[in-house]
């Protein structure tokens, strides 16, 4: 979620969004400040927004690398680049994503009326924290289906899906 969807939230407020496409290598970063994109980068090396700089400390603190994010750290060791953006998040919002969070939450789906090509077969949800901390979680096609059909019947409402310790699950 980018654009034009996050600039209204963010008014008054900040907005972070970061998402990766599956097991491409895309990686997508967007800070918002008051409905103004102020960074966003898919690599590091190529910000862009009305201030691109302006985290170049806080990058710099989580191990990004500024000129040129390769597959390597200077101590030449892999780079998690999802966990180093994940941990920029939190200094910039103050929230820490764990595998608690993530399977706590309660979840709004809804229906979007075009369908994505007629042969996927579900979605992934694949998080990993700043600190190295992972939490995956598939939903089958069916599983979509079946909320989506729920949705339909209640009216279009949302529907919830509780976190493993709530008490309604």
């Amino acid at each position: 979620m980018s654009g034009p969807s996050v600039k209204p939230l963010s008014a008054g407020g900040r907005a972070v969004t970061h998402s990766s496409n599956g097991g491409k290598p895309i990686h997508l970063f967007h800070w918002y400040e008051d409905g103004v994109l102020r960074t966003a980068f898919e690599r590091v090396a190529s910000r862009h927004g009305s201030t691109p700089d302006a985290l170049d400390r806080l990058l710099r603190e989580v191990g990004l690398d500024l000129a040129d994010e390769g597959e390597e750290s200077g101590a030449g060791t892999p780079v998690d680049t999802k966990a180093r953006v994940f941990a920029l998040t939190e200094r910039l919002t103050g929230v820490r994503v764990t595998e608690e969070t993530v399977r706590n939450a309660e979840y709004l789906l809804g229906h979007v009326p075009e369908e994505p090509a007629e042969d996927w077969t579900g979605v992934a949800v694949d998080i990993t924290d700043a600190q190295g901390e992972r939490f995956f979680r598939k939903f089958t096609r069916e599983e979509v289906d079946a909320s989506v059909e729920c949705a339909r019947a209640g009216a279009m409402a949302p529907v919830v899906v509780l976190g493993a310790s709530s008490p309604d699950s």
